[in-house]
């Protein structure tokens, strides 16, 4: 059963640091809009907002089950072909 994802900052800020990972263009995500609008990549903007993942996060596999959802729900908001 899926789950809808809940509001949680450090798993919405995980969620899009792995989404980039796994599906970045020369270092940028461009399908994001922010990405593309500021020629920037996600992690450039969750480090100007203070946001440092954990030495332990390895992307994908380490999201909690709620960054899991908000991953699967940013794979459907960019039209990203799901893994």
């Amino acid at each position: 059963m899926c789950r809808l994802p809940y509001f949680d900052r450090f798993d919405i800020c995980e969620a899009h640091l792995a989404l980039e990972w796994d599906y970045n263009k020369g270092g940028v995500l461009w399908e994001r809009p922010t990405n593309r609008r500021n020629r920037r990549s996600t992690g450039v903007q969750l480090a100007r907002m203070g946001f440092r993942y954990g030495r332990l996060f390895d992307g994908y596999d380490s999201l909690t089950e709620n960054g899991k959802a908000i991953y699967g729900a940013l794979q459907l908001r960019y039209g990203l072909s799901v893994r």
